[in-house]
């Protein structure tokens, strides 16, 4: 990968049964509910990545809509760092082609700073080179790990994220006042699987419109994170984060976009089961469905273009459509297959609709939606007989 190109492609990121069945004995947890909550490494390592390469190339994309108010408000605090170790040796993943655009969401498998000790293996993401082995980057990012360390303390970061803890309290009231209460226990109930955490992590120094979504595995389950920046820029033009009044809009209390993202990125989640040998070989069936059209579409839309990742974004946006049906809101269920259908090209959202429509009417029949996928299969296999 070439230099700088990593941030071009951070920019498109704006993942049969019968009446016999038993029900899941699973019930879903009384009270649970989507978690909401800044992390001290998020930050850092954005505060970082603003300040390298990345950041300089974010404010190229400055537009009269879009300024990355944040952003500048963050370099501006911090410029005198901007050659710190930890940004250089970030600029140099870069010409090593290790940069990756996990780096936003790279602290989360550690405590928190200022202890910054790794609790979970890092993704698999970030050994990805052809140029260097796990042995090799694992010497390359534990580099980079202890000059993250030392931008926390020296950058003084705790003291800047307390400063500005209104901000910060503000932006998670935003997120939650955007979320309805029900989300999550709809979610299951759908799925019908109870086990899993959900978190999402607000963050200012992510550019507008960026997200990722990420798990973590423990012995207490699965937690699936989605980190998401503002939904829209500031729209005041202040010198510094202290100008912020309680009264203004930060850009994370966009109740369409907050819950369009979230019913997205958790939607994945309930998904994995897709992962597993038996299922990769039922939708691999399917393959000879990845016409030249369906992967120009999905180029053209930021996405991968082998069958693995065009099957499971069909997946995964039919299932949000359901997720509105379940809601009661036919309306937004709608205009969700209209959007996909012939804005986004995603050719066969109404094929996967039609027979997930079927799974919902009749899902107590199902253990859960992994026990539909092979019926799902099936009818999806009658699309080149139409």
């Amino acid at each position: 990968m070439k230099k700088v190109l990593y941030l071009i492609a951070l920019i498109s990121l704006i993942s049969c049964s019968n009446n016999q069945k038993k029900n899941s004995s699973k019930e879903p947890k009384k009270n649970k509910e989507i978690q909401v909550k800044v992390n001290p490494n998020i930050e850092t390592i954005g505060i970082i990545l603003n300040l390298s390469e990345l950041g300089d190339f974010v404010l190229k994309q400055s537009n009269e809509n879009k300024n990355y108010e944040f952003i500048r408000l963050i370099r501006k605090h911090f410029k005198k760092f901007k050659n710190h170790q930890a940004v250089v040796n970030f600029n140099e993943l870069n010409k090593l082609d290790l940069a990756h655009s996990g780096h936003y969401y790279y602290g989360i498998t550690f405590s928190e700073l200022p202890e910054f000790n790794m609790i979970y293996p890092r993704y698999n993401e970030f050994y990805s080179s052809e140029k260097f082995n796990k042995q090799e980057v694992d010497s390359i990012l534990t580099n980079f790990d202890t000059s993250i360390k030392k931008f926390y303390k020296e950058a003084e970061v705790g003291e800047f994220l307390n400063e500005n803890h209104g901000i910060y309290n503000a932006i998670t009231s935003e997120i939650k006042s955007s979320l309805p209460e029900n989300l999550l226990p709809i979610m299951e109930k759908y799925f019908k699987n109870y086990k899993n955490n959900y978190t999402i992590v607000p963050s200012i120094s992510i550019p507008v419109n960026w997200s990722f979504g990420t798990d973590l595995k423990s012995n207490n389950g699965v937690t699936y994170n989605y980190l998401t920046g503002p939904y829209h820029d500031l729209k005041i033009k202040i010198n510094n984060l202290s100008e912020i009044s309680d009264k203004d809009s930060l850009g994370f209390g966009d109740k369409k976009a907050i819950l369009d993202l979230a019913i997205h990125e958790f939607g994945h989640s309930f998904i994995r089961y897709i992962d597993k040998k038996k299922n990769i070989k039922l939708y691999e069936s399917l393959s000879y469905l990845n016409n030249e059209q369906l992967k120009k579409n999905f180029e053209r839309i930021g996405e991968g273009t082998e069958w693995s990742t065009v099957f499971e974004e069909h997946l995964v946006r039919a299932n949000e459509i359901m997720i509105w049906k379940e809601m009661a809101n036919e309306k937004m269920a709608n205009e969700k297959l209209e959007y996909e259908y012939n804005k986004e090209g995603i050719s066969y959202i109404k094929e996967f609709v039609n027979s997930l429509e079927n799974y919902r009417i009749h899902k107590d029949e199902y253990e859960n939606f992994e026990d539909y996928f092979p019926k799902l299969i099936t009818d999806l296999k009658n699309i080149n007989k139409q």
